[in-house]
């Protein structure tokens, strides 16, 4: 078995433990009385003692409790009674056997009650060792799930990208196609933006977060685009105040809330608005997005669709704790709000 630096350590512990439940009642007896004797005799009966006790926990620790208490619990037990048993005896025989003679007698009731104490004593030095290899492993293991919770959560956001991305690019390829047929000049120009926006999209949405500042001229690029294809009655209102200090936010983390303003927020035939805003008040981020209620029949409701339901994803996997969402229908206003504390 190769020992890394963490098995190592450990090591070092236990012998340090060990040495220090050797000398403590030699160190009391020294502070007791100044006999150097009594000291020395205090040492050597705690290394009798001791000794054969933490060999017995090393043993459980490193090959018993490893490689057969997960395996087969009775096979682990039964061989810790048995080493129990055996040590017990030995120890016992060699090193106290006249004290269970007396008068040529042998005294089995005395050594049976010392005997059962010392094999009771060793089982529960192999409880300890499987105690703390439990400990260790349990926390190996939550180690493991959060590793493997990262993992997912990292799969999870590289699939909720590349679908963002699509459905963004369909969108607004739908809306300069309807742009052609109207003003070609007009719709020239905005391929140009959305070369801007695809590259936007393409690159800067590869990295963890952007500045912020960028991502507003993204929202005011993409906003501007969309407004191409609205007439007189749609009225489209921005208030996206950016602070002077740095601040950075996932990439296109609220471009979801206006796709869905404007897809269920205008209408052709009646009076329509939307309104976006966007502050930074005690290094929280608030995002808000107002506009009328013409909700898509194919939908059923406002607010519900693959951008916002990724939306929502996102939130809960890169501001777990740190965002709020809600969403609020009234009097034909549908409102969201996005609080995060970036």
């Amino acid at each position: 078995m190769k020992w890394e630096r963490k098995d190592i350590l450990i090591f070092f512990i236990h012998a340090a433990v060990m040495v220090l439940v050797i000398i403590l009642p030699a160190v009391a007896t020294r502070i007791a009385t100044a006999d150097g004797h009594e000291v020395i005799d205090s040492l050597f009966d705690s290394m009798e003692y001791f000794i054969p006790l933490f060999t017995f926990y090393l043993i459980n620790y490193y090959w018993l409790v490893p490689h057969h208490y997960y395996e087969n619990k009775s096979l682990f037990w039964g061989l810790n009674v048995l080493l129990g048993i055996l040590l017990s005896f030995g120890l016992e025989m060699v090193d106290d056997g006249i004290f269970f003679w007396e008068d040529r007698h042998f005294h089995a009731a005395r050594f049976a009650f010392i005997f059962a104490i010392d094999v009771v004593t060793y089982l529960l030095a192999a409880s300890c060792a499987l105690a703390v290899r439990s400990i260790m492993r349990l926390h190996k293991v939550e180690l493991q799930l959060q590793e493997v919770k990262q993992q997912n959560a990292e799969a999870e956001l590289v699939w909720l990208k590349n679908q963002l991305n699509p459905h963004f690019l369909f969108n607004t390829l739908n809306n300069i196609s309807s742009l052609v047929q109207i003003d070609a000049d007009t719709a020239q120009n905005s391929i140009t933006q959305l070369s801007d926006l695809l590259r936007y999209a393409l690159y800067e949405t590869n990295k963890p977060a952007v500045a912020l500042a960028d991502e507003v001229e993204f929202m005011d690029n993409f906003i501007h685009l969309m407004k191409l294809r609205c007439n007189e009655k749609v009225c489209v209102e921005t208030d996206f105040q950016v602070p002077d200090s740095p601040v950075s936010i996932a990439p296109m983390l609220f471009i979801s809330t206006l796709e869905n303003a404007f897809k269920h927020g205008v209408s052709s035939h009646e009076a329509s608005f939307i309104k976006a805003a966007l502050r930074v008040e005690d290094a929280q981020i608030i995002f808000t997005c107002e506009n009328s209620n013409f909700p898509k029949k194919t939908d059923g409701r406002t607010g519900k669709g693959v951008g916002i339901e990724n939306l929502q994803r996102r939130l809960q996997l890169l501001y777990p704790e740190r965002s709020n969402y809600t969403q609020t229908l009234t009097d034909g206003v549908y409102r969201v709000e996005i609080r995060l504390n970036p």
